[in-house]
């Protein structure tokens, strides 16, 4: 009898069938992006209306002809053109919705408003993937992105062709329009695998004045204020009612005034649904500076997009109190708490606004009636200790954006560790609660580590090693003379500062 064969009871043979072992076939999970190189251009210009005109919706199509990238002119700095955008994409892991489109996410996001509260979704409407994402160690990216912020606040050589983008954005407005609103410059890289949206943040002055300032002023406070810039510094510019007692606020009364359709984050929303509709293939990238890059890190939370700020507004207090999705187990009060979001939020500690600090009684930020509470980030905090390494004192002239790029990102040799600080606490002597007064929220008022402490009280001062004469001599060397750029210094458009 041969191997494979038994006898039955009878004596007759009987085949018998082995069993083959199979081994469990593993999901199919793609691979993360390569590390790839990109060369971005300017392609477009959006501007969307937030309060004087917020149906308003236009756009800018760049051609190859004038397409120059400009740095504005600020501080003894000339505006100048600017070379290639060269960029570096590696894999970046972000936690996101499975749908992410504009037309499925904002909807729910309004349904949040309307009810106060986030709509919970089930955990297979998430997902963790790894996307082609800025590489934030290399410091040519990070540079890239910052010079794209810093595009934003250039309005560019001669008068755009703007045209109105459609419903319901296409209506006749009157003189002005352009003072109003929300802009952002798409950039394509060369086979338009990648966008990069450059939000515009706060612009000219502290001060009121020309521009959008007044309407950022009010969108700052609304944002960044504790409980509507109320029971602060007399110069605090109020701009709601919802403090109901010393140190008490009715958090339902705050939220409620960040929900107005006329703000900023819903016209940022509807500015990316149509530059999505034009690229709908593309992996998005935003960058943005001051309040544009608050705003870009609410974009990224609502989209899962990566996210790349410099000497951002704290931005985790209003995160938490704009109806974002929130992925299961997240604390929808704590958005800083949350990890894989794909922000990056760059800054230095000579900054008060970017550290939180810009909000005592004799700060500048305060004495302009800006009520600059908030002191956490979302995401990933990158600093620059310039206080530590390079002896500056704090002061709010070092928050413009071509001094960040001049003086810190182009001095330093690599760029900073990017780290998780999930223990940072917002307003932590204010006792928040909902309208009504079954639900009351009190925010911890524990002390946190040294790398996440904010000092609140702390004078704003100009830096004594870069004062305005120290930058004029001897004149700084134009930036196409550095090995990052090509290109001349042609005419400069209109010089355009922000704060």
């Amino acid at each position: 009898m041969s191997i494979g064969e038994v006898s039955d009871s009878a004596g007759h043979l009987a085949s018998l069938v082995l069993p083959i072992e199979v081994a469990p076939i593993a999901p199919l999970i793609p691979e993360p992006p390569a590390t790839a190189e990109h060369i971005f251009t300017l392609r477009h210009v959006y501007h969307h209306g937030t309060h004087k005109h917020p149906s308003l919706h236009r756009k800018h199509d760049v051609t190859p002809s004038n397409a120059d990238v400009w740095l504005a002119a600020e501080d003894g700095y000339e505006a100048e053109r600017i070379g290639p955008l060269r960029a570096r994409s590696n894999a970046l892991r972000i936690q996101r919705l499975v749908d992410r489109r504009p037309s499925v996410v904002d909807p729910m996001v309004a349904q949040s408003r309307q009810q106060g509260f986030v709509s919970v979704l089930s955990p297979s409407a998430w997902t963790v993937d790894d996307v082609a994402g800025p590489d934030v160690t290399d410091k040519g990216t990070v540079l890239t992105m910052a010079l794209m912020a810093a595009n934003a606040y250039v309005e560019g050589p001669g008068k755009a062709d703007w045209q109105d983008v459609g419903a319901p954005f296409n209506r006749s407005l009157d003189f002005g329009w352009e003072g109003d609103g929300l802009r952002g410059h798409v950039f394509a890289d060369e086979n338009n695998s990648t966008i990069v949206i450059g939000l515009k943040g706060t612009s000219p002055a502290v001060f009121d004045g020309d521009g959008t300032t007044t309407n950022d002023k009010v969108n700052d406070n609304l944002f960044f204020s504790c409980c509507c810039a109320q029971q602060g510094p007399w110069t605090w510019h109020q701009v709601c009612d919802c403090a109901t007692g010393t140190y008490t606020c009715n958090n339902t009364c705050v939220t409620q005034a960040l929900r107005e359709e006329n703000r900023y984050y819903q016209a940022a929303r509807e500015l990316y649904a149509n530059v999505t509709e034009v690229y709908p293939d593309s992996h998005v990238w935003i960058a943005g500076h001051s309040l544009g890059g608050a705003v870009s890190s609410f974009l990224g939370l609502t989209y899962g997009v990566p996210v790349v700020t410099f000497q951002a507004v704290p931005d985790a207090l209003p995160a938490g109190r704009l109806g974002l999705p929130v992925p299961p187990g997240a604390d929808p009060n704590a958005p800083q708490s949350r990890d894989y979001t794909g922000a990056f939020h760059f800054g230095h500690t000579a900054d008060p606004i970017y550290m939180g600090s810009c909000n005592g009684a004799t700060a500048s930020c305060s004495f302009a009636g800006y009520a600059l509470e908030s002191a956490c980030h979302t995401g990933h905090e990158c600093v620059y200790d310039t206080v530590g390494d390079k002896g500056w004192r704090v002061g709010i002239g070092t928050h413009k954006i071509v001094a960040v790029i001049r003086d810190v990102i182009l001095k330093y040799d690599t760029v900073p560790e990017c780290k998780f600080t999930p223990e940072c606490r917002d307003c932590g002597n204010w006792k928040m609660y909902e309208s009504n007064g079954t639900e009351t929220t009190t925010t911890s008022s524990a002390p946190t580590t040294t790398s996440i402490s904010r000092t609140r009280t702390e004078t704003c001062k100009t830096p004594h090693l870069k004062s305005q004469q120290q930058r004029q001599r001897p004149r700084p060397r134009p930036l196409h003379a550095l090995p990052q750029w090509e290109g001349g210094n042609p005419d400069s458009p209109e010089r355009n500062e922000e704060m």
